[in-house]
């Protein structure tokens, strides 16, 4: 086994506590809030600006870093470096959209960025007006998804685990 490959060991816990004494979290748990790339407080300013609104490139900005962010989450998750590169491709084309939204609801993303969301993609590229309705069907839902989890007032390692199980 060379030095870039991990062993089943490598997972486990060193016994110290990175998460200020929380008992409930098992050492899986502990791996995957390990494995966030930035903390939520990060992107948690640029969500939610003094006026609260934001501009298109910034709310262009803050999507791709979310998406960046869920990328290098999985690359840091147990096990997930240990499959082949087409596989984790491949994973990653299949989830991308669910890791975004909990991406989105997790660092507070204002539901007015939505319809801000739609007109970047709308001025990005003409659609017919077919693809238009579906492009904002699309937009509503997202919508509604993050609006879902913030009702919920899920916690860091409660989205760890549900960005696990997509």
């Amino acid at each position: 086994m060379s030095n870039s490959q991990s062993s089943p060991g490598q997972y486990l816990t060193n016994g110290s506590d990175p998460y200020n004494g929380q008992p409930y979290l098992s050492g899986f748990i502990s791996l995957l809030l390990r494995a966030e790339p930035y903390p939520t407080s990060r992107y948690g300013s640029q969500c939610m600006q003094g006026n609260n609104l934001m501009g298109i490139e910034n709310i262009c900005e803050l999507a791709a870093r979310l998406l960046f962010s869920a990328v290098e989450w999985a690359k840091n998750i147990p096990f997930f470096p240990d499959l082949q590169l087409m596989d984790q491709v491949a994973l990653l084309r299949m989830s991308w959209s669910e890791l975004f939204v909990l991406n989105a609801a997790q660092c507070s993303m204002p539901l007015h960025v939505a319809p801000l969301l739609a007109a970047a993609g709308l001025h990005a590229s003409p659609m017919s007006a077919e693809r238009v309705v579906a492009f904002m069907d699309h937009i509503r839902v997202f919508q509604e998804q993050v609006e879902k989890l913030k009702v919920l007032q899920v916690d860091t390692a409660e989205y760890s685990c549900l960005k696990s199980i997509v």
